[in-house]
């Protein structure tokens, strides 16, 4: 647990999902018998931009995060937005957190179900939401799992990971997230550095309106490389991971395509098109 006095924990940024391991003072914990301790953490802690709260259960469990100042915030009814549709990409992740956003666009791409396990008192359009989320991806790809809800009664159960236990055996297969920008459950084995990378890369645009319009456009060049592979395993009985690099490297010289790209690749083409298709890349 680290040296006498200090808990170890691993933080990400709920901004722009940066990870870094801190040290909390053990009479934080003895202080406070129930609920949860609040931690700010400065700018330079874990990321260089960004300061944010990390709160964490008396048992020594990080329970969710929060951006400081944050003009949109799932925590604080008065804020939020009357129209989800209309935020920006920038509004969109100090609402639910970098690393939920990012696993919220791989779910919708590779069909995945994802619910918001949210208190009684927060009321989102889901609606708009799901309606966010799909403009991000090309048609013939859209309206695939839709994001819905759970509601958590804190009264039922004063213990969130009781609840958290539970509703992970309900729906294993699913992207789970708070309403505290923690991600409880992600069902799928692969990385995914595609959604982290395309995210920072559409947040550094200058043009905040046009954020989201680069998101898009990212993801469907991701569709492209996607059909382009498709077409060609279509040719061949069977092709490995690293003969599959050499033949995309020579054709789509705008991509970067690297063994993780193959992987995302390989696993959209499993689940949205064919899973014999898809089985034809060998590692």
């Amino acid at each position: 647990m680290g040296s006498a006095g200090l808990k170890q924990f691993d933080v990400t940024c709920p901004k722009c999902g940066s990870g870094k391991e801190i040290s909390v003072p053990d009479s934080l914990f003895l202080q406070k018998k129930f609920g949860t301790v609040k931690i700010k953490v400065p700018q330079g802690a874990v990321c260089k931009d960004h300061n944010f709260i990390v709160f964490i259960s008396t048992k020594g469990q990080i329970i969710g995060y929060d951006i400081i100042d944050a003009s949109v915030s799932l925590n604080q009814k008065e804020k939020l937005p009357i129209d989800l549709i209309d935020l920006t990409l920038e509004e969109l992740i100090d609402a639910f957190g970098f690393n939920c956003i990012a696993g919220f666009i791989h779910a919708k791409l590779f069909d995945y179900p994802s619910f918001v396990i949210r208190n009684e008192e927060l009321a989102l359009d889901f609606n708009q939401l799901n309606e966010l989320f799909d403009r991000l991806i090309p048609l013939k790809y859209r309206n695939s799992n839709a994001i819905r809800d759970e509601e958590f009664d804190s009264y039922v159960f004063p213990n969130p990971y009781y609840y958290y236990t539970t509703i992970k055996k309900e729906h294993a297969d699913a992207f789970l997230i708070n309403n505290s920008k923690l991600v409880i459950q992600v069902p799928w084995q692969i990385k995914i550095d595609f959604e982290k990378s395309i995210l920072s890369n559409a947040i550094s645009k200058n043009d905040k309106n046009e954020q989201l319009e680069y998101l898009a456009q990212y993801i469907s060049q991701f569709i492209s490389d996607v059909e382009f592979t498709q077409n060609l395993l279509e040719n061949v009985r069977t092709i490995s991971e690293k003969e599959l690099i050499k033949k995309l490297k020579e054709k789509l010289i705008v991509s970067t395509i690297n063994k993780n790209q193959i992987l995302l690749i390989k696993e959209f083409i499993y689940r949205r098109i064919s899973k014999e298709i898809g089985s034809k890349i060998k590692s």
